[in-house]
């Protein structure tokens, strides 16, 4: 079987919803997770590895590596250095044939059930929004494709990126090097896209709904974000059906499901790679992290669902009160 790390660095104290996310990693166990932080984790699991380091030395490692200094003061900036992942790790990544990284604001499916062995003979580099994304770790091409692509906000070059003090999306689409592997060599590519829908979600919490932007046609139409994009990203393309309603998310072992109402007004269960969260804020009520729902504010314990209770578990009213407090944090924000 072809082999894959996935590598999550993190500094500082993870969200709440960390351990759910380290058990859906642990079920994936022919994959292999390097976690590299400044906290203390406890595993078992002969899939997970830990790297307790610092951000400090992360950032010697990149500069070494680059050969110029770079801005590096916060954690979060660690997504615009991803590209150089392989070799800051190198390591552990040399002793795999893909490697990659994730997030930890989600919840993983059964992974090998998508990037299938065939996925991954004929596609070097897999998937490219950066909540989750590997590539061949054995890959000349790659130098060139980050070296010349470019930062989200601004058409900047990758040193510029490097010595910026803000995030500039430079591991990502649409552009970033997952856009530049695209524009380049996009037979090589796989982006997760098939039937009309991703395999994947991510529900923005500026919905008060779990609806993904990758998933939903009416939401997809009005993003102009999407439609500029359509000509160098063909993939994005979406036809007008197959949504679903009153959607939550059903763990199941190692698989995830995205339960909703169809357009024929039944109930519908699709497996799905992973579903992403933008940091959204998650009440925990279970300690089951095997079996469980996920509902627009909380983790709660699995029941059999109808339609009446798939309605509640997407439309509680505390859901409102969170909504009405991140618009009003997202306001606040702004001010400042």
């Amino acid at each position: 079987m072809t082999s894959i790390l996935v590598i999550h660095p993190y500094f500082g104290k993870f969200p709440n919803i960390f351990p759910f996310w380290l058990e859906s990693c642990h079920l994936n166990e022919d994959v292999d997770f390097l976690i590299v932080t400044d906290q203390q984790i406890t595993t078992t699991s002969p899939n997970i590895h830990i790297w307790n380091t610092t951000l400090s030395e992360i950032k010697k490692r990149i500069e070494k590596i680059t050969g110029i200094s770079v801005w590096l003061e916060k954690p979060y900036k660690l997504c615009d250095f991803r590209p150089l992942f392989g070799e800051i790790f190198k390591e552990y990544t040399s002793n795999f044939d893909f490697w990659g990284y994730c997030d930890c604001d989600l919840i993983f499916g059964n992974i090998r059930y998508f990037l299938t062995e065939d996925i991954l003979r004929n596609y070097d580099y897999i998937l490219g929004w950066g909540h989750f994304h590997i590539q061949k770790t054995i890959d000349p091409k790659f130098e060139n494709v980050w070296k010349t692509a470019r930062g989200l906000w601004r058409n900047i070059n990758w040193k510029e990126v490097f010595q910026s003090n803000q995030n500039e999306w430079f591991d990502e689409l649409p552009y970033g090097a997952s856009g530049r592997y695209y524009e380049l060599y996009p037979e090589k590519c796989w982006m997760g896209y098939s039937n009309n829908h991703a395999c994947y979600e991510s529900p923005t919490p500026s919905l008060l709904n779990f609806y993904s932007l990758f998933n939903n046609y009416q939401l997809w139409e009005k993003w102009e974000g999407y439609q500029k994009q359509l000509n160098r990203l063909p993939f994005l393309q979406r036809q007008p059906n197959g949504d679903l309603h009153n959607i939550i998310y059903h763990k199941q072992g190692i698989n995830l499901f995205t339960i909703g109402i169809n357009e024929k007004g039944f109930i519908e269960s699709r497996p799905i790679l992973y579903v992403h969260f933008y940091k959204r804020k998650f009440s925990i009520k279970l300690e089951n992290r095997i079996q469980y729902i996920i509902r627009p504010n909380a983790f709660i314990p699995y029941r059999k669902l109808n339609k009446i209770l798939l309605y509640i578990y997407s439309h509680h009213l505390s859901i409102y009160w969170d909504y009405i407090k991140y618009r009003i944090n997202r306001k606040l924000s702004k001010r400042n």
